[in-house]
């Protein structure tokens, strides 16, 4: 089962990476390659990329074509700012690996979602 497991940037992690010692805060940066390095060699990686934070744009439908706007919006205190794309067992396998990001120890914590495949919908319509 495929399983996206989502980064978020939001005050708490924020307040915590500030809280760290260089080293901590070094010690816990490497727990992203870390992690990719394991899946990969079990082959449960299937893609993972951080994402710039200070570039995302929000898009709508407007009446005359696309409307961009900057992102994330004054009131949204939480940015996706990376994510893995996995391919394990279940859906604990999934929480498993979610744990050991820094973000886990924060309110929010780091979000999983299954990805659905065609099957799935189909016998959900």
């Amino acid at each position: 089962m495929k399983y996206l497991i989502l980064i978020q940037s939001n005050p708490a992690v924020i307040e915590l990476l500030a809280g760290m010692t260089d080293d901590e805060r070094s010690t816990a940066h490497q727990i992203y390659w870390d992690v990719e390095k394991e899946l990969e060699s079990t082959g449960e990686l299937v893609d993972s990329k951080a994402l710039d934070t200070g570039a995302q744009k929000l898009v709508s439908r407007g009446r005359l074509g696309p409307l961009v706007t900057d992102a994330p919006l004054p009131e949204v205190t939480e940015v996706v700012s990376g994510y893995y794309l996995v391919d394990v067992v279940d859906e604990a396998r999934a929480a498993v690996i979610a744990a050991r990001f820094p973000e886990a120890a924060v309110t929010g914590g780091v979000r999983i979602a299954r990805v659905w495949t065609e099957a799935d919908f189909a016998a959900n319509t």
